[in-house]
């Protein structure tokens, strides 16, 4: 397998998936037998991946990244919980170990049991098939800047750059009255849960404490980018009041320009993973700047050959945006070796 730790060159192009699902159906079995009792109707994906991994030479895709966050995999009681975390990040290793490193993973940690996702933590880093913490917008109800979570990030925050990729949960977005039928909980919700998510981790000053922490969001930051302009002028109001009454505001010390209080936003990278809409792909564009995007699939839920030609072909982007967004922009926080072609 190839070395993970192997230096890339200066200037390296390398294709990365950073939002791609494996829910290996052994993994679906353990978490029933752990005691969940809402998973049997979702269907698991077999061991083999080959079948994926000829879709990303389709596409000339180094690198997917899988993560098991998407699926409300929560268990109450603590050694369960790292029993699910250690299964599910053995099958990431695995996956990578058995086809020459092409598969890498996002970690699942079994949060909200504190001391249990930090020595998972500590466990997962230390294996080259993991490139970072893959987490959900909320857990047990609770976000996840919460102040109870603060030894997991500060634990985290020890590794240095370390990814944090965050992804929505369908089924917490049904907390709106109504999203619980026709799966609307997806359809609504999840937009909803990653455009909050973002937002609360500036505001709550997570990633102020934590500067090095590289996150990475989901789907665009959902529908995050049509609320910017809106957000913007309200909270520059509100600061323009406060400062006019001598009152302090909620975002002193975190936000320095009134005008434009949610750039620390553009701090943070979004995955493409939008291609139903390629108007879309406009918006996150003029909102994050194209040197914050990368690709993202979806799969299982979506196509990476979609994905791949949704940046390849899109109006809104320049040819080298196209190719930051590909080949660079998520090369440069993972730092992935570059592969070299196998002769056909």
């Amino acid at each position: 397998m190839t070395d993970q730790n192997t230096p890339e060159p200066e200037g390296s192009t390398v294709r990365i998936d950073v939002h791609a699902h494996y829910w290996a159906q052994s993994y679906l079995d353990l978490l029933i037998d752990l005691g969940r009792t809402d998973l049997k109707r979702f269907p698991g994906q077999p061991d083999d991946l080959a079948d994926r991994l000829a879709v990303m030479d389709s596409v000339d895709v180094d690198y997917q990244v899988f993560s098991a966050v998407g699926l409300n995999t929560v268990l109450d009681d603590p050694a369960d919980a790292v029993t699910a975390a250690q299964f599910i990040n053995g099958l990431y290793s695995d996956a990578c170990a058995r086809f020459d490193g092409r598969f890498r993973g996002f970690a699942t940690v079994p949060l909200p049991h504190l001391d249990e996702a930090i020595a998972e933590t500590e466990r997962a880093l230390a294996d080259p098939a993991i490139v970072g913490v893959g987490l959900p917008c909320s857990i047990s109800g609770v976000p996840i800047d919460d102040p109870s979570f603060e030894p997991f990030w500060a634990n985290l925050a020890r590794h240095g750059a370390t990814t944090v990729y965050i992804h929505p949960v369908g089924t917490d977005s049904e907390i709106h009255p109504g999203l619980g039928d026709w799966n609307l909980s997806m359809a609504y919700g999840s937009p909803l849960q990653i455009a909050l998510a973002p937002t609360r981790i500036l505001f709550s000053g997570l990633s102020t404490r934590y500067p090095d922490l590289q996150f990475v969001f989901a789907l665009g930051g959902g529908i995050l980018p049509f609320l910017w302009p809106r957000q913007e002028r309200a909270i520059g109001r509100s600061m323009a009041m406060a400062r006019a009454d001598g009152r302090p505001h909620y975002l002193d010390g975190l936000v320095s320009d009134q005008e434009h209080p949610l750039d620390g936003l553009r701090r943070f990278w979004f995955d493409c993973s939008t291609q139903d809409l390629p108007l879309t792909l406009a918006a996150v564009r003029d909102t994050y700047g194209a040197d914050r995007l990368v690709l993202g699939s979806d799969e299982t839920h979506a196509s990476l050959v979609e994905a791949v030609a949704y940046l390849q072909d899109s109006e809104y982007l320049t040819d080298d945006e196209r190719e930051a967004a590909l080949d660079r922009n998520a090369q440069s926080f993972l730092h992935l070796p570059v592969r070299t072609p196998v002769p056909v």
